[in-house]
């Protein structure tokens, strides 16, 4: 199965053969040292500060969303939250949960996030706001200069879920005033899901999660960031994914992050040419280079999804919801070039046609 999906990835055959390997004992200075290399390049690639708090969590990014919001708000608080899709929406249900005062920014399908959508917002008192910064669910990426601004005018906490961008799309942690990074290792990271990382800058460390009263056993920061002092953390993480994670850090500096980048940018705007000849368009708003949604102009999406798996051993993200029957989402990370751009829109035409031939 050839994938071209956001996470899991086609992982690098170096990576893969990591996975093979027995997983090694932990509570060792080797794996310490190793996840402490981790982390140095983690948060140099990431923009932000040695400083900076890393917490290593065996969950899936949604648990890294909940924790963050956790350890850094509470009922006190009132938050902005941009929701412009599945993820957005996740903030938010994460907020209702918890009790926590919320506000939304809500983006309809096909609606870029611009200035006007913060005028009603300008005289509202908040202390936080939440953004996916690549809302995977739509490709659409954020302008990252327009929330930071707002965020900085407005003294908020910026809480920032990058897991499908960081490592796909430039990304500068303190530059832009960003408090909380929240990322997967599923994504830019190109190995396999588990771990998750959230970090956080000294400002909200000191401001915010040193004093907050957790009432939760596993999601208290305050036990990882003492522990990973060390180069630990208080359970048991996912040895063998943080094994790959380390592979693919270095992998990366190896390269050069520039380098990396470039790479990703080249196969997504490669691509996106490629597939003007099809009946298909993609979005008008600005894009990550992580991912591309292509809308077809018939409802056949999940349809040419099912060919592309079980005729073609080709896989791509469907959509939910509303788009279910309109979009796809083709990736473009992990071991992908433009010469697999080739091979896909090859067999996506083929798909296509193939679906209309029985409708």
């Amino acid at each position: 199965m050839r994938l071209f999906t956001i996470g899991p990835v086609e992982m690098l055959e170096e990576i893969k053969k990591i996975g093979s390997n027995n997983v090694p004992y932990f509570r060792t200075t080797e794996f310490s040292k190793i996840m402490l290399e981790s982390d140095r390049l983690l948060k140099k690639f990431m923009g932000t500060a040695e400083s900076s708090r890393s917490i290593y969590l065996t969950a899936s990014g949604s648990g890294a969303m909940e924790a963050a919001i956790m350890n850094c708000f509470s009922m006190q608080d009132k938050l902005l939250i941009i929701n412009g899709g599945t993820f957005g929406q996740r903030f938010t249900d994460i907020c209702m949960i918890h009790k926590i005062p919320y506000e939304e920014i809500i983006l309809q399908p096909g609606e870029a996030l611009t200035t006007k959508h913060f005028i009603p917002f300008e005289k509202h008192s908040f202390t936080g706001l939440l953004v996916n910064i690549d809302e995977t669910s739509t490709g659409q990426l954020y302008d990252i200069n327009l929330i930071a601004e707002f965020c900085q005018r407005k003294k908020l906490y910026l809480m920032v879920d990058a897991i499908s961008s960081f490592l796909c799309d430039p990304y500068i942690m303190d530059f832009y005033g960003i408090d909380v990074t929240i990322i997967s290792s599923q994504k830019g990271l190109c190995v396999p899901p588990g771990i998750s990382v959230v970090v956080l800058n000294q400002r909200i460390f000191e401001e915010r999660v040193q004093y907050k009263d957790v009432q939760s056993l596993y999601f208290d920061f305050k036990s990882y960031i003492k522990n990973f002092e060390r180069g630990q953390t208080p359970f048991t993480p996912a040895v063998g994914i943080c094994m790959q994670m380390s592979k693919a850090l270095n992998l990366i500096a190896e390269e050069g992050l520039e380098v990396h980048l470039d790479h990703i940018a080249a196969v997504a705007n490669d691509f996106r040419q490629k597939i003007q000849n099809l009946p298909v368009k993609i979005p008008e708003y600005p894009l990550s280079n992580a991912i591309t949604p292509v809308i077809f102009e018939k409802n056949i999406a999940y349809k040419v999804f099912q060919v592309l798996k079980e005729k073609y051993d080709i896989m791509l993200n469907p959509t939910g919801g509303i788009l279910h029957d309109r979009v796809l989402r083709v990736a473009h990370i992990g071991n992908t070039d433009v010469e697999d751009n080739k091979e896909l829109i090859y067999y996506l035409e083929k798909a296509i046609r193939d679906v209309n031939s029985h409708d």
